[in-house]
């Protein structure tokens, strides 16, 4: 399929697909990235070493994102 195509697609798709897309293509270009997987590595190690943030924190950020629709 090529890109053309694969555009004509997403304008058929419904707001909510066309970001469920864009979140895959997100995930899939840092999927390969050596620098991402350092990253992630950097940020769970330091979560596990006690210096994240604390789950209500967390929690509390999730609800209020989630409550303006994001």
């Amino acid at each position: 399929m090529s890109v053309a195509e694969l555009k004509r697609a997403v304008d058929g798709l419904t707001p909510d697909e066309r970001l469920e897309l864009a979140d895959y293509l997100c995930r899939r270009a840092k999927q390969d990235d050596p620098q991402w997987e350092a990253e992630l590595a950097k940020r769970l190690d330091r979560g596990l070493s006690g210096k994240g943030h604390p789950a209500e924190e967390l929690l509390s950020l999730h609800d209020r994102l989630s409550s303006q629709g994001r």
